[in-house]
């Protein structure tokens, strides 16, 4: 996701960008790919004046921006502003925003999304949340160059808060048409016939439109979306409900059926899911009773 968003900035030409990741071999074939300026380490970042990071958890965040005692780990200028678009814990989001915020920085969480499509083709739904409407206002043009569609969701975090239920929802309608396809393959229908019909009805979702043609029923099972990221995104919509307090009978739910497809098949796309419910689906059939 994150170099198709960085080359939205390179094109724009208003910008100097410069670009780093832990894997320097990485770093360099993707900024030759993007036009952008590589650097060996994070601390190189220190001229730039908007940090935009793209990182898997917002532990790793926070472990890139501060080191062990909280201290920004990049010397930059007072005043620049840190801008989080991965899919973080909000909670995490506003800690680590205080820590910047002690040191002189502004923080916005800005997390998106659309699958790397819509990240290539700069259409990606933004959720923007911060304390700081400068901060704000100086971030809005760099990320208008990855997409226009930006929704401003409140105060530090919300944004964070806003993609994890996104996802939990999404997530929700992902295990919901497996389970569909499951049980109509025992009444004898159509995997294909059966997303039509959903792609046809009140069952329409992204899930049924973008996920199910070609990597449930297609057998691609290569989305872009790894499993453990959507159930860490799904978890973390689980706390932002407790959290607040309030019962979460679906999100629990989902979490613990995504949980236990990443418990038994560990770093796969998010699609191979569907087998292993399918699996487990005829284990339990089998030694059923009242099916024999």
């Amino acid at each position: 996701m994150g170099e198709p968003m960085a080359k939205h900035i390179a094109a724009s030409d208003a910008y100097d960008l410069t670009v780093f990741d832990a894997n320097t071999e990485q770093t360099t074939a993707a900024a030759e790919r993007i036009g952008a300026r590589p650097v060996p380490d994070i601390a190189d970042l220190a001229d730039r004046d908007i940090i935009v990071t793209m990182l898997p958890t917002s532990a790793i965040v926070r472990s890139a921006l501060l080191d062990d005692a909280g201290a920004p780990r990049i010397p930059a200028a007072p005043g620049t502003v840190f801008v989080d678009m991965s899919s973080s814990d909000p909670s995490e989001t506003t800690e680590t925003g205080a820590r910047l915020r002690d040191a002189g920085y502004a923080m916005v969480d800005a997390p998106v999304s659309g699958a790397r499509e819509r990240a290539i083709a700069g259409t990606l739904a933004i959720m923007l949340g911060t304390d700081d409407d400068t901060a704000a206002e100086r971030a809005i043009p760099v990320i208008e160059t990855m997409s226009a569609q930006i929704f401003r969701t409140g105060r530090l975090g919300t944004g964070h808060a806003m993609k994890a239920l996104n996802n939990f929802v999404a997530a929700a309608a992902f295990t919901a048409a497996a389970e569909a396809l499951i049980a109509g393959a025992d009444f004898g229908l159509d995997a294909g016939v059966m997303v039509d019909v959903f792609n046809a009805s009140t069952g329409q979702s992204f899930v049924t439109t973008h996920v199910l043609p070609d990597h449930i029923v297609g057998g691609q099972y290569a989305s872009g979306f790894a499993l453990p990221l959507f159930t860490k995104d799904v978890r973390v919509a689980q706390s932002v409900q407790r959290a607040a307090g309030r019962p979460s009978p679906v999100c629990d739910a989902v979490t613990g059926a995504m949980g236990e497809a990443l418990e038994a098949l560990g770093n796969v796309d998010h699609t191979r899911a569907v087998e292993f419910w399918r699996e487990r689906s005829e284990e339990g059939v089998r030694h059923d009773p009242a099916r024999r």
